[in-house]
């Protein structure tokens, strides 16, 4: 099966049938919804995103509304933005992306793990502290909160607070809504994902060498 013939839901049959029944019951996000955002999360992409990178961001987000052929156009760009290397986690997010906008955890999730372990880099290039090599992204950044800018600490204390945990962790949905995550939110968080990573391997080494693995 070619990738634009692509659809998650093929596989569960037609409406009426056993598998049609499940196929209704596994919709996600509903098209209505597509395009919300909860405003913590668009406070934080124009905080971080140039005008013109956030509206691009913002326009790719309108094109998974779209067309089948525009969804398609959509997940090739988000693929393009996000193949540079290291092949983990990247390649799992590349992967999830796929299922865009039915499934929308995933990406979030891979795209967070990616900062994650560049911060994990970070700090421990900057601390000497082995153990950052392990902890959490909250931990490293409480850790080296005073060798960062504090715009870069806020920034990165936002993305984990709004993105990235809730999409470890959080499973519960809020009462306005009907799915956790919109395909909105997986673009602004893979946009801001990737410019929070560019600015952290602008001032360490060792996350810009890991960065470059194959």
């Amino acid at each position: 099966m070619k990738d634009k013939d692509f659809d998650p839901f093929d596989i569960f049959g037609a409406p009426g049938t056993e598998w049609g029944k499940l196929k209704m019951k596994l919709k996600t996000c509903p098209e209505t919804k597509y395009l919300e955002a909860s405003e913590e999360i668009i406070s934080l992409a124009k905080d971080v995103l140039p005008e013109k990178e956030l509206a691009f961001a913002e326009n790719i987000a309108k094109m998974l509304a779209g067309t089948r052929k525009s969804k398609e156009l959509a997940r090739n760009i988000l693929m393009k933005l996000v193949s540079p290397r290291p092949k983990r986690p990247l390649f799992y997010l590349r992967h999830h992306l796929n299922y865009l906008p039915h499934w929308t955890r995933d990406p979030i999730l891979h795209m967070g793990s990616y900062v994650d372990v560049l911060v994990k880099e970070m700090a421990f290039e900057l601390s000497g502290d082995r153990n950052c090599l392990r902890w959490p992204l909250g931990k490293n950044l409480n850790r080296i909160k005073s060798l960062i800018s504090p715009e870069l600490y806020d920034r990165l204390s936002r993305y984990n607070k709004f993105l990235y945990v809730p999409a470890k962790h959080d499973f519960e949905v809020p009462p306005e809504r009907e799915h956790r995550f919109t395909p909105r939110e997986v673009v602004l968080a893979i946009f801001v994902g990737m410019k929070l990573a560019s600015e952290i391997k602008n001032i360490s080494k060792m996350a810009l060498e890991y960065s470059e693995r194959g």
